[in-house]
């Protein structure tokens, strides 16, 4: 690999994350809720998703997984609390130690979400052509390659 190579690609890895991010960030607020809620912001939204997938949750899990602060994710629990999306509670043998779960309500307005975004997804992405797709996927492959290493 030649060093002028290894320069675009050093480059390309430090500005698409950040690209990518605040343009998701942007079209999730302007167009994924668009009509669904105007009081969840992404980071709810991920808090919701983890919780859909399994019953309950520690607070501190969540915070490890999404890499935020302990106050970041407090004010985000209270706020979706408000909403009746979550609910809290202690655990019984170390009250230090908090659950969340995730109310009927917060599932409808995860799935609602989730359905949106797929649906954005395929406009997105269905102007690709085969050859394009093919190397998406590939490109992404080698991406999650990369990230593993770096674990």
């Amino acid at each position: 690999m030649h060093n002028d190579q290894i320069d675009r690609i050093e480059e390309m890895l430090m500005m698409i994350p950040t690209k990518m991010c605040r343009n998701m960030d942007q079209r999730f607020s302007n167009v994924i809720l668009k009509g669904i809620s105007s009081e969840i912001a992404k980071h709810h939204f991920m808090i919701l998703r983890i919780l859909f997938e399994k019953e309950k949750f520690f607070v501190t899990e969540i915070v490890q997984t999404l890499g935020i602060t302990k106050s970041q994710m407090t004010s985000s629990i209270d706020k979706l609390l408000k909403l009746g999306y979550v609910i809290r509670w202690p655990d019984t043998s170390d009250r230090r130690k908090i659950y969340v779960s995730i109310t009927k309500d917060g599932k409808e307005i995860t799935e609602k979400i989730n359905l949106r975004m797929k649906e954005q997804f395929y406009q997105d992405i269905k102007t690709m052509s085969a050859e394009e797709l093919n190397d998406l996927e590939k490109g992404l492959k080698v991406l999650r390659k990369l990230c593993s290493s770096c674990e």
